[in-house]
């Protein structure tokens, strides 16, 4: 399984837009693992998680051609995971030609809000409804907590998030030729439920990657510290959910508490992860 991540921020990038903080100055200053996209991952060539803000941008200097993507996992429907501007450009009006079929998994109240934030882009225009879905080429799959489906070679299995319950977040488990891959950005402790789930599926996870928001000792709303990943990191591996030899990466970092790329990779390696940087691949 080939595993890119085209992004590796929290909401607001990094740098943000106006911050002169030390971190954010040496971003724009130097750029490379310090300049982070909006977090986003593809799976091999055609499975697509979040398609974020930054998708575009990413694609185009990773050399990533997202106009092969076949199935779009979504997160949830903050605006920092979803760009309805982007969907909706699969309608014919914007002249756009060859498209492929895409499915779209999420929750029910997930798809509810892409349907709302693509009707500011075209009035009218409803996920949920078939005409629509033919318009744009595409089919939905709603998922909630424990489903799982198949798409092409690849088995989902849904896992609820401890972010926005509004918005029905969803984790994701992805199963590709015996190999098994854990996405769980914007989330808080996994609940016990998730837990649960672990182990009455028997997942053993070849690589994980897990929401590291706020920098070590620095605690914010919906998301996890750089610690507290860590532990859920050990708890992973304790549990034997994290396979022996097992990678895990912290993603969605922020500015807030958080040091430079080099320090919290040197930190995430004394605790047992790996600080993600935009355009990692690897193959697990």
């Amino acid at each position: 399984m080939k595993i890119t991540f085209l992004g590796t921020a929290a909401a607001t990038a990094c740098p943000l837009v106006f911050c002169r903080c030390p971190v954010c100055r040496e971003a724009w200053r130097k750029g490379g693992p310090d300049f982070r996209r909006r977090s986003s991952v593809l799976i091999g060539e055609d499975l697509l998680i979040d398609l974020g803000p930054d998708v575009m941008s990413s694609a185009f200097d990773f050399g990533v051609d997202v106009s092969g993507i076949r199935f779009l996992l979504q997160t949830h429907s903050h605006s920092d995971h979803f760009n309805a501007g982007h969907l909706i450009t699969r309608m014919q009006d914007y002249a756009t030609e060859d498209i492929l079929p895409l499915e779209v998994c999420a929750s029910p109240e997930t798809l509810r809000h892409m349907s709302e934030y693509l009707a500011l882009e075209e009035p009218g225009a409803d996920l949920l409804l078939p005409e629509w879905q033919e318009r744009l080429n595409l089919s939905v799959h709603s998922m909630r907590h424990g489903d799982m489906l198949v798409l092409g070679n690849r088995r989902i299995t849904a896992a609820e998030s401890n972010h926005d319950l509004q918005d029905g977040s969803l984790l994701y488990i992805i199963e590709e030729e015996g190999k098994t891959f854990f996405y769980a950005t914007d989330t808080m402790r996994l609940t016990d439920r998730t837990w649960k789930l672990f182990r009455e599926r028997g997942f053993a996870f070849d690589a994980v990657a897990i929401d590291t928001t706020y920098g070590p000792g620095t605690h914010g709303g919906g998301h996890l510290s750089a610690d507290q990943a860590a532990e859920e990191i050990a708890r992973l591996r304790a549990e034997g959910v994290l396979k022996p030899g097992g990678r895990a990466f912290a993603t969605h970092i922020s500015h807030e508490g958080m040091p430079l790329h080099r320090e919290l990779d040197q930190y995430a390696k004394a605790h047992g992860f790996e600080a993600a940087r935009d355009g990692l691949s690897l193959e697990i």
